[in-house]
């Protein structure tokens, strides 16, 4: 135990030196508070949880409610996880000389994940509700095994999140198979095919019933620590590290956008760099996880009306290229300089973007293409929604990215990192995503909507046959303040 204290104090010594974390110090303070404020909300759920469910279900016990909404709620943990929760690491290789076992540098590693504000926020609800409806209704005996099986399915969903996330670096193909599991699951449950709410109710219940019960998520935290575990030690040193990489980078080969010119070969070198580096992926991670937001809004409530389907299908479509595009040209940040230097004109170099957005678009699209299932309105507004991407949006976001001329850290990932984010990144949101809706507004008062989505897919079709002519733009504004994003990038 003394050594992974040893550990745990010089991870601290690290991060508390660290000159990030004296940069950030203001960023942090705000954190700080957020986790303070949706702590307390989340407190207050907890303890009026009982009443809620008792006035919302006046004719089902309140525990059995709740109980009823858990395995959702642990899909969605799973989901938010995913795009949230950073890998735990620790720098192996000073460690490796010293006499200092690989199991000890493992388990540390693995029980820092831990520590992590998903696997503690939840106690804030979950305990409240244990003493205001389950330790009266079933004893505290029961109820500390109910507690215990909670809190092993966090852990079982925080090491199982650690697991496919690092397969997603070697192998994909299991990354991609769980997710559409999770996916199916959802699907099925939105359709009527099976039904999770009774499928939880029965499950949670039966561990108040039973609580011998509770071994089975403890049996399931093992297998999954276990995975972990062996992962870790057959990917410990930096030699086998080495070798990993390389074949990734070798298997990266674009050869076939050569036949593209000039152009080609700079979508091939962004392909590279997206592939090569940890924020890149996870900002493509994000932007695909978000092709499901369709779930939370194609319902009948939503489904009468246009905006919002029109709002969630300009999201769904462009979101990939919402969250690359904010930081053009800062993902060359680190070689900017000698980016300049090149014989690559600054238009070459935005039209090789705009020609790597318009693909990934339409891909999106054709995903989306399954919704059309719940209505046909859908896949005309996401059609509509597709051109405005290709012929507007993509250019207010080449617009903006002039504006941003902080430095990008590639080896970070995406999640909770507010580095080179700055003011310009919130204010393209606001014309990126309303700018449709004022454009179809008029038409929705007038009682013609359809008209209103013709309009809209309309225009980005004639700024898609413009787009020389936007590009220029683009790149007379980059010619303006090229000097002033170098000066910027040389900012570590």
């Amino acid at each position: 135990m003394s050594i992974l204290f040893t550990l745990l104090r010089q991870q601290w010594k690290e991060n508390k030196r660290s000159s990030v974390f004296q940069k950030n110090l203001g960023i942090n303070i705000f954190i700080g508070l957020l986790v303070l404020y949706f702590g307390a909300i989340f407190l207050s759920l907890g303890f009026l949880a009982d009443n809620l469910l008792a006035e919302f279900f006046p004719d089902q016990n309140v525990v059995t409610a709740f109980n009823s909404f858990l395995l959702f709620y642990f899909l969605t943990d799973l989901f938010t996880r995913f795009m949230l929760q950073e890998l735990p690491v620790l720098a192996i290789q000073p460690y490796l000389h010293l006499p200092v076992p690989k199991s000890k540098l493992i388990h540390f590693v693995l029980l820092k994940s831990v520590t992590s504000l998903f696997n503690f926020i939840v106690l804030l609800v979950f305990v409240p509700f244990m003493v205001e409806a389950v330790i009266p209704a079933h004893g505290a005996c029961m109820a500390a095994a109910w507690l215990g099986a909670l809190m092993g399915i966090t852990l079982v969903n925080n090491f199982l999140l650690l697991y496919f996330k690092r397969l997603l670096t070697s192998n994909p193909l299991y990354t991609l198979v769980f997710g559409l599991a999770i996916a199916s699951l959802m699907l099925l449950d939105y359709m009527g095919a099976i039904s999770l709410r009774i499928a939880s109710s029965e499950a949670f219940g039966a561990v108040l019933a039973q609580p011998w019960l509770v071994a089975v998520p403890v049996l399931l935290l093992v297998v999954v620590y276990t995975l972990n575990f062996r992962y870790l030690k057959g990917h410990l040193y930096p030699e086998e590290l080495a070798v990993h990489q390389t074949k990734n980078a070798s298997s990266s080969n674009f050869s076939f956008l050569d036949r593209f010119g000039i152009t080609g070969k700079l979508i091939a070198l962004e392909l590279k760099l997206i592939w090569r580096h940890k924020r890149t992926k996870s900002t493509v991670l994000l932007s695909s996880i978000f092709l499901l937001y369709g779930f939370l809004f194609y319902k009948d409530s939503y489904l009468d009306g246009f905006a919002m389907l029109l709002f969630v299908g300009v999201f769904t479509t462009g979101m990939f290229m919402f969250n690359y595009g904010q930081f053009i040209p800062a993902w060359q940040s680190a070689h900017f300089d000698a980016l300049l230097t090149k014989r690559i004109s600054p238009y070459q170099f935005y039209l090789a973007k705009f020609w790597l957005f318009i693909p990934v678009m339409g891909l999106a699209f054709l995903v989306t293409l399954p919704y059309g299932l719940i209505s046909y309105k859908i896949i005309l507004i996401n059609l509509a929604a597709l051109l405005f991407n290709m012929g507007i949006n993509v250019f207010i976001v080449f617009y903006f990215s002039v504006f941003n001329s902080k430095r990008l850290d590639l080896a970070k990932g995406a999640s909770f990192n507010w580095q080179g984010v700055g003011a310009s990144n919130f204010i393209q949101g606001i014309p990126l995503l309303l700018l449709p809706l004022l454009i179809y507004a008029p038409f929705g008062f007038l009682g013609i909507p359809y008209w209103g989505v013709f309009t809209i897919g309309a225009l980005g079709l004639v700024g898609f046959i413009f787009r020389k002519q936007l590009l220029l733009l683009t790149v007379k504004r980059f010619e303006e303040n090229k000097y002033k994003l170098a000066t910027g990038f040389r900012v570590s």
